[in-house]
């Protein structure tokens, strides 16, 4: 029994197109997948915080801001807490977290300072580094002021 080499050709390229073709379709997939969260555009929410009159020169000021987002069918509404901090006409929004273990720091408003209760890390008044174990100042927030409201961006 003899089988006609042409034919055996043109099963041969049909097998590989559609190998190709499969492929292609998970390289596609399976690249999107991976270079999506990169590619995609963060929203910027900027939310209102204080108003610049009101805040103390100098002394981080604690304030929550409300975050609502959609989640599905229903809102989720995070609170997020920052240390506004008034220099002048400058204002520097600080997130909290302590940058050694990630524990919430207060303003010790003797001292001065702000100062982590887990580990004693120290902190002055715009986020630098005192004493203890953080490797970094605290991380800063964009802030930007529309009259006499400040606005920080989450």
């Amino acid at each position: 029994m003899t089988t006609d080499p042409d034919r055996r050709q043109f099963f041969a390229r049909v097998v590989k197109t559609i190998q190709t073709a499969i492929g292609g379709t998970l390289g596609v997939v399976l690249g999107g997948s991976i270079l999506s969260p990169s590619l995609s555009r963060r929203d910027e929410h900027w939310l209102p915080a204080a108003s610049l009159s009101g805040l103390p020169e100098n002394a981080p000021t604690p304030i929550t801001l409300r975050l609502v987002r959609e989640d599905g069918y229903s809102q989720i509404v995070d609170h997020r807490t920052v240390f506004l901090v008034k220099t002048g006409e400058r204002v520097v929004a600080l997130d909290p977290t302590c940058t050694h273990l990630g524990c919430r720091v207060r303003w010790e408003a003797e001292a001065r300072e702000l100062r982590c209760p887990c580990h004693g890390g120290v902190y002055d008044h715009l986020g630098m580094v005192k004493s203890g174990p953080p490797p970094a100042p605290l991380p800063r927030l964009a802030t930007k002021i529309d009259n006499d409201q400040i606005l920080v961006q989450v």
